[in-house]
């Protein structure tokens, strides 16, 4: 009895392709409406992709942007950092990794801003963007190439992930603490901080196959809300803290 965008969640969630019966021509495939939907449903497999890699990080994390990198690089087309930084930092951390492109802009405190320069690098039709301290899981690069391919002839042009917030290496509360990450490069982030792409709703959906793990120690937690509130009052959000510091409890969400 799942309507149409809700049934294309739910297979995709569990590593299914979907494609919807009896729609006509000029429709959109996946209505967000309240009528049950029917589809053909078949094993989704991983597909080779031309996706593209961006990263807005910090100078001092030098050492973490080179293991991450490393560890992603056959995974994506193409990848490109973004640094608060200045130039002799990026050709520094540049030939340490010659593969990536490196480029430096200061953030001046705002995030949107920061994304918008780096999806206008990217050169790739679709992007996920990620920090230093995400990390796409194992079945979301798995997935990904199909996701974007579903995503393209369903007409969205941005995908909110799953992100795993993991603090002190424990599974914090904030779960699935949705990020719309992957997105087509033409799409533009608003907000200084607590960003978001612009985009109608109609062209947005989860993709639940897979998670970004997001690794946080609790004294950054509570740093990073002081930086928030400083940028931009109410940008704190203390209940954002309490969930981050509070343990996942998996019985709580079913």
């Amino acid at each position: 009895m799942l309507d149409p965008a809700g049934l294309r969640n739910a297979a995709w969630r569990f590593g299914y392709d979907v494609e919807p019966i009896a729609v006509g021509a000029g429709e959109i495939r996946f209505p967000y409406n309240y009528r049950p939907a029917s589809a053909h449903a078949t094993p989704a497999v991983t597909t080779a992709h031309q996706i593209g890699l961006g990263m807005i990080a910090r100078a001092r994390d030098a050492d973490d942007i080179v293991a991450l990198v490393t560890l992603l690089r056959d995974d994506f087309t193409r990848i490109v950092v973004l640094l608060d930084g200045d130039a002799s930092e990026a050709d520094s951390l540049s030939a340490r990794m010659p593969w990536v492109e490196v480029a430096h802009h200061p953030l001046d405190g705002d995030f949107a801003g920061q994304r918008n320069r780096l999806q206008d690098m990217m050169q790739t039709r679709w992007v996920l963007q990620i920090d230093t301290d995400e990390r796409p899981d194992d079945a979301l690069i798995a997935a990904i190439g199909w996701l974007a391919a579903a995503a393209d002839r369903d007409g969205l042009r941005s995908l909110g992930l799953p992100r795993r917030n993991l603090v002190d290496g424990v599974q914090s509360a904030s779960y699935p603490d949705i990020q719309y990450r992957l997105n087509r490069s033409d799409i533009r982030f608003a907000g200084r901080v607590h960003e978001r792409p612009v985009v109608p709703f109609v062209e947005s959906s989860l993709a639940l196959a897979g998670a970004l793990e997001h690794r946080l120690d609790g004294e950054r937690v509570r740093e990073r809300t002081r930086i928030y509130e400083a940028m931009s009052t109410g940008a704190g959000r203390a209940q954002d803290e309490a969930l981050l510091l509070a343990p996942f409890d998996p019985i709580a969400v079913r």
